[in-house]
């Protein structure tokens, strides 16, 4: 079922479009060519802290853009989704709860695809990557589970109180400038740096770029912290959202 519903939610996105599925693979290869094309021709951005690469930096961007995306929209996407399946929750007996997943694996397809893309151009550009990046899949799991339990938490809060819908946009923007996605965490003074270890995709953001780019192993202690925080934050925001799930149909 799970299964069926993310085809649905893809082919939903993608009805009435001319090229349909090909959009999928469009999208992040269109941006991987104007970053490369903007930060490395164009501006001949370089990463602080680092020694100059041609096109490291849209590489670091590019991969960075990939798991922020996939937070951000989800997030996005999370207030209005009970309204959005109102006739399941007024009708029928539906695990509701699925629809949570449903949105995140349909944003992971799309990231698998911008993935492979990054691959292939890693490869000419970069290289052969190091061993450290069989790490890749630890992080990104972690951020799997934040994912889902900030977006349930949202979900069920959202029914009730429809001003969160509007507070995605501006809390978007704070987590763009709150994440190291532009710069290493480094840069960032250190009697601030703490607020940045609050925003669940730093960790992330520096683990998988390191690794793939740098050579250097996430720590183990940082990991399994990571990924035990995601757990408890998944755990919390699936108990939360079963908490309030009896009182959807009268407000939906």
């Amino acid at each position: 079922m799970l299964r069926a519903l993310i085809r649905r939610d893809l082919e939903t996105a993608l009805r009435g479009t001319m090229l349909g599925w090909l959009w999928v693979m469009l999208v992040p290869l269109i941006l991987l060519a104007v970053y490369t094309f903007a930060f490395g021709v164009v501006f001949s951005a370089q990463w602080r802290d680092r020694e100059p690469v041609p096109f490291l930096f849209p590489m670091l961007y590019f991969t960075g853009l990939l798991l922020f995306s996939l937070f951000t929209t989800c997030l996005n996407r999370a207030p209005g989704l009970m309204r959005e399946n109102a006739a399941y929750i007024r009708q029928i007996v539906f695990p509701v709860h699925i629809f949570i997943p449903v949105v995140i694996g349909s944003e992971i397809v799309k990231f698998g695809v911008g993935l492979v893309i990054l691959i292939l151009a890693y490869l000419p550009l970069m290289g052969v990557p190091p061993l450290s990046a069989l790490s890749y899949p630890v992080t990104v799991i972690g951020l799997f589970l934040f994912t889902a339990g900030v977006c349930w938490a949202v979900a069920a809060v959202a029914v009730f109180l429809r001003d969160l819908g509007q507070a995605m946009q501006p809390v978007s923007m704070i987590l763009l400038f709150l994440s190291p996605l532009f710069y290493p965490l480094s840069t960032v003074p250190a009697s601030i740096r703490w607020v940045f270890y609050l925003n669940p995709l730093t960790f992330p953001l520096e683990s998988t770029r390191n690794a793939l780019f740098f050579g250097e192993w996430p720590s183990m202690p940082g990991a399994i912290a990571y990924l035990i925080a995601g757990w408890a934050c998944a755990v919390a925001g699936l108990a939360l959202f079963q908490r309030l799930r009896p009182g959807f149909a009268d407000v939906l």
